[in-house]
């Protein structure tokens, strides 16, 4: 059975409570995604800020000169890196969420997206 940590990308961007929004818009166009864990300084999970907390944000505040800390969704989605990919897939299928942060005992260590589903889940088929 295909765990978390099968399919889930190592190498990704993150940004931390005191990264300012024109920062993280930068962050999202340079990696071409849509979202990104917020961090403390030991990688543990605070957050997760993404095009839509931006767009509230602007829209509340005019501005985007806010923090990540003041836009970030506070109460993430989280899997663990054994938790079963059919898992990971219903969390999809049950929520608007495009990537969802992969954690060690609250501490960030992968993030998988839609795509890398789609792409294990086919992948079996064909």
């Amino acid at each position: 059975m295909l765990k978390a940590r099968d399919i889930m990308r190592k190498n990704f961007e993150t940004v931390s409570e005191n990264t300012d929004v024109k920062r993280i818009c930068n962050i999202l166009i340079k990696n071409r995604v849509s979202g990104l864990p917020v961090v403390n300084e030991k990688k543990k999970i605070r957050g997760f800020v993404s095009e839509r907390d931006i767009i509230n944000s602007i829209g509340k505040y005019g501005s985007p000169k806010k923090k990540a800390r003041d836009i970030m969704t506070k109460h993430v989605v989280l899997v663990k890196e054994g938790e079963s990919v059919e898992r990971v897939s219903k969390i999809f299928t049950n929520k608007p969420f495009r990537y969802i942060p992969v954690v060690r005992k609250g501490f960030v260590v992968g993030i998988i997206s839609r795509k890398e589903v789609i792409g294990r889940l086919l992948g079996q088929y064909y």
